[in-house]
């Protein structure tokens, strides 16, 4: 007989979706109901076999519903294929993503984060936002109807709706006595296209019923300490790290009442109460054990229990070792203070400087301008340290909105607010155990979060959203900034306590117009790694030496390529970018009339603020000089009336009489007049 599932979504754009991907794995096996909150069909729930519900709708369902056992919130996520797609874009890469709500555009966000797309910045976006945000790039989970007709015009990638993930449909698998069919071809083919197949042994050993030959396996090959019993509590399996921990063999305890020979682990309890117990510390041989306790419930009936413990020092092994797994999805330094190209005093200083502050194990602010090369020093200094061996995982304060901040740091328990997946979530504080937390564009940074911050710098500890458990960190925090945080402390804007803790060592990257000896070791650097073979004309060669380099190296860096990619032998003026070019015109032409104001200054020096009139009669002495023309007093006076200059023949004396005296002319009696000297001529020269 079939089963009856009723899809419950905010949204009625993603209920269809869901509804096919159901319908797919459980092919003749259910029929499928969907509902949205949104357009009022929820009024008309049908009596159901299972309720599937999207995280939106959620926080609108009554708790008398929500206490329905058989429910299911879908946890969405992307296929390997649109993984592997997005992870392909260029770092740093700014994309709008737009969603049918600002929740669930974050919601899809975060998603993607946690999947480790490190290298794009997603800007959220949602219908009849009051101010739609400016970007080339729009991409949707099929939501492309939505979107406003004035941004049609951009490029926009549809990705398709999300997909229910593993856990979501190992769930919905059990909740309906289906386990058989998780061994079905078709749905372990559906299973290997989700992102994230996180089959986890704890939901494997909820529903398990007996000791089949895989879990026999498993139990033989599994570190974890694993303990079996059945419906009255009689030992029934044990493995041999649960042999270990407990000092005694599994032919001395299989068949025996754990109750009666392991007293301290409460089995009793969990057979009463039929709820998991979590987390639960217990002492076994002078040793503290973390124990977890999962039931075995069928049709509301106790099956059994099974005991999952692990010493502390091991699970601090697993932690470590989650740790380094993650350093295989992106969460690790790249360079070193070899990668660091530059021959400038100062980025010596700075290299020499880092090396030493590296081994020193104190957190480090960077300051510098946008594309100065803040980050690879970062990098460099991470795997100049004592942790370089331990996770290095990064994030930006400025591009991620507050309240998701908050939570990618600390981390937050299941509950801990409306659509928190199941289990809670690990912060970044916690990932960066042992190793280093790169904090990029700290000023981006919340007050209230720089409190936090201030906190865990201080007593070197956090507590989850949602949590009341203080969990200890040893994390390195290296922070970098554009901007200068005393005018932002000076403006209320950052934590003067929390700068000050920070920079200890105050380390500033110059820009790269005061270290622009490294100009052409990094253009050359550039040209290699784009496979550049060019040089420039005089020209341009004096217009890219006279760039005031706004954007630094990496300005630099995105020119060489653009450069290079023209496969031109020598690059003339013209074909330089445009910034470079009216940048070389606009400071050319001020430099003109510079030299213009400053030759006027020298004339005013030498005749005072009636220099103009002493250049006409100077000019006015040449030509007649040229001509073998007169040049006396009354004839420069008639020159001067004609030209509307208007000098009297006693002004044109006095005027005379300096210019004799400077040794610009030479003043003769009779008709030869006066005659330019050489030093007139080389003031007319240069005036």
């Amino acid at each position: 007989m079939k089963k009856r599932i009723s899809i419950i979504t905010n949204a009625k754009e993603i209920r269809s979706a869901m509804k096919e991907q159901v319908e797919f794995i459980f092919d003749g096996l259910v029929d499928c109901d969907i509902y949205s909150i949104e357009d009022g069909s929820i009024n008309n729930l049908k009596k159901s076999d299972l309720y599937l519900l999207s995280s939106s709708a959620y926080e609108f369902l009554d708790d008398k519903f929500l206490k329905n056992k058989n429910i299911v919130i879908a946890d969405l996520t992307l296929t390997k294929e649109n993984l592997n797609y997005l992870k392909n874009f260029p770092n740093k890469t700014k994309i709008i993503f737009f969603n049918v709500s600002f929740k669930m555009a974050i919601e899809t966000i975060s998603m993607m984060y946690h999947l480790g797309i490190n290298n794009i910045e997603f800007i959220p976006a949602y219908p009849n936002m009051e101010n739609f945000p400016d970007g080339e790039i729009i991409m949707t989970p099929a939501e492309t109807q939505l979107l406003p007709e004035n941004v049609k015009n951009r490029k926009i990638i549809d990705i398709g709706h999300r997909i229910l993930d593993t856990n979501t449909i190992i769930e919905i698998a059990l909740k309906l006595e289906f386990e058989y069919l998780l061994y079905y071809k078709k749905i372990k083919k559906y299973l290997e296209t989700v992102a994230t197949n996180d089959y986890s042994l704890n939901k494997i050993l909820e529903r398990a019923t007996q000791a089949e030959s895989q879990f026999s396996i498993l139990m033989k090959t599994s570190k974890i300490a694993i303990l079996g019993v059945d419906k009255d509590n009689y030992l029934c399996s044990c493995n041999e790290a649960a042999e270990k921990i407990l000092g005694k063999s599994s032919n001395n305890l299989i068949g025996n009442n754990a109750e009666d020979i392991l007293p301290y682990i409460p089995f009793r309890e969990v057979r009463e109460n039929k709820e998991e117990i979590r987390e639960k510390l217990i002492k076994i041989n002078e040793e503290y054990i973390n124990l977890n306790i999962i039931p075995i419930i069928k049709a509301d009936n106790y099956m059994g229990a099974f005991a999952i413990f692990q010493e502390f020092k091991e699970e601090e092994k697993k932690q470590i070792e989650l740790r380094r797994q993650l350093l295989n999805k992106g969460h690790k330094a790249k360079y070193t203070f070899e990668d660091i190209i530059g021959e400038n005093e100062e980025i010596k200083k700075l290299k020499e400087r880092g090396r030493k502050i590296a081994q020193k194990d104190i957190d480090i602010l960077i300051t510098g301008e946008s594309g100065t090369g803040k980050e690879l020093f970062v990098h460099a200094l991470h795997n100049s340290s004592k942790r370089k061996e331990y996770p290095f995982v990064a994030i930006n304060c400025a591009a991620i909105p507050e309240n998701l901040l908050e939570s990618e740091l600390f981390g937050y328990e299941e509950g801990a607010f409306t659509g928190a997946k199941k289990g809670g979530k690990i912060g970044l504080f916690e990932y960066a155990h042992k190793g280093t937390l790169f904090l990029d564009e700290l000023e981006g940074m919340s007050p209230a979060l720089q409190v936090k911050l201030l906190r865990v710098l201080q007593e070197k500890e956090i507590m989850r959203l949602g949590g009341d458990k203080v969990i200890n960190v040893d994390v390195r925090i290296i922070a970098t900034t554009n901007e200068e945080l005393r005018d932002l402390i000076k403006q209320g804007k950052f934590r003067k306590d929390l700068y000050y803790r920070l920079n200890v060592f105050p380390f500033i990257i110059p820009p790269l117009r005061d270290r622009i000896d490294d100009l052409y070791l990094l253009t050359e650097k550039f040209m290699n790694e784009s496979k550049g073979n060019f040089r420039f004309s005089s020209k341009a060669k004096e217009a890219f030496e006279k760039y005031n380099w706004d954007g630094n190296i990496r300005e630099l860096k995105n020119y060489i390529e653009y450069l290079s990619f023209l496969d031109e032998e020598i690059i003339e003026f013209q074909e330089l970018p445009p910034a470079i070019k009216e940048y070389y015109i606009e400071t050319t032409e001020k430099e003109k009339k510079d030299i213009e104001t400053k030759k006027e200054e020298i004339l005013i020096n030498l005749f005072g603020d009636r220099f103009e009139d002493y250049l006409f009669v100077l000019k006015k002495i040449e030509e007649a000089t040229k001509n073998g023309e007169s040049s006396g007093r009354q004839r420069l006076s008639e020159l001067s009336k004609k030209h509307s200059v208007y000098l009297t023949e006693q002004e044109i004396r006095s005027i005379l009489k300096k210019l004799e005296n400077l040794e610009f002319i030479k003043v003769f009696k009779g008709r030869k007049g006066n005659i330019i000297s050489e030093k007139g001529k080389e003031i007319l020269e240069k005036y």
